[in-house]
């Protein structure tokens, strides 16, 4: 991350105010912001994570079942109201040319 940081206000509930306070009182983080910022590090890092995971799921299913990827897909639509997601190589199955 970066080393410039910008200093912001933020609201925490009492008992992770609490909690952020012990660890740097027991002098496992440096401040409280130090606390905030690894725990939203870690965040942005667990859902960077999630979405390649989910990404590669989508892959496989694709290429198990191509038709069964497109109705499942198609469902998820209809339930999101949100466009689906793009993957590399939309329209192509097993090393076929996008069309």
């Amino acid at each position: 991350m970066s080393e410039v940081k910008k200093r912001v206000t933020v609201t925490l509930d009492p008992e992770l105010l609490a909690w952020a306070e012990q660890l740097v009182e027991a002098g496992e983080a440096r401040s409280v912001s130090a606390v905030v910022n690894e725990a939203l590090a870690d965040k942005v890092r667990r859902q960077e994570n999630a979405s390649i995971l989910i990404e590669q799921d989508m892959h496989e299913a694709r290429r198990r079942d191509p038709e069964e990827f497109e109705r499942a897909m198609e469902w998820a639509l209809g339930i999101t109201g949100g466009p689906l997601p793009e993957l590399p190589g939309d329209g192509a199955t097993d090393g076929e040319a996008a069309a």
